[in-house]
């Protein structure tokens, strides 16, 4: 499966493979694609100057994850540089569903080879109750 250079106008994250991502065969271990993803969310979130943290206190809301679908393509590998992208393919009132898609470049060319992605379903909930609220529109500025 191969795309177009992710480097358009969206959020793009990078990420180099180093060897604690890897497995005893040199890839990268499927579950800390979970932590590459959730890096790119906090990247995603400072960009807004935002974080968990700041949402927390001002916000009384923290982001638990509903639901997650991965898909794997290729194997990452040892130094590769990953680029995470993800798009908001849904907003709700309490709810959004986020689409991440791990790349790497191919050698030698200007494509880009999809390794993995997940669909992620996040509901915003308040951190007294714990029951769903309204998303606040600062964390979809410029979406």
């Amino acid at each position: 499966m191969t795309t177009s250079n992710p480097n358009s106008p969206a959020f793009i994250y990078k990420h180099r493979v180093c060897y604690s991502d890897t497995d005893a065969a040199g890839f990268v271990y499927h579950g800390r694609y979970l932590e590459i993803f959730e890096r790119s969310r906090a990247e995603w979130l400072a960009q807004r100057g935002l974080s968990p943290t700041k949402l927390a206190n001002e916000f009384t809301m923290v982001m638990p994850l509903r639901e997650l679908t991965m898909n794997f393509y290729k194997p990452g590998r040892l130094d590769d540089l990953l680029y995470i992208d993800q798009v908001i393919e849904h907003r709700g009132r309490t709810q959004v569903t986020v689409k991440q898609t791990a790349q790497r470049k191919l050698p030698d060319s200007e494509e880009f080879q999809v390794i993995a992605s997940a669909t992620l379903h996040i509901v915003c909930v308040d951190t007294n109750t714990l029951k769903p609220k309204a998303w606040p529109d600062c964390v979809f500025q410029d979406e």
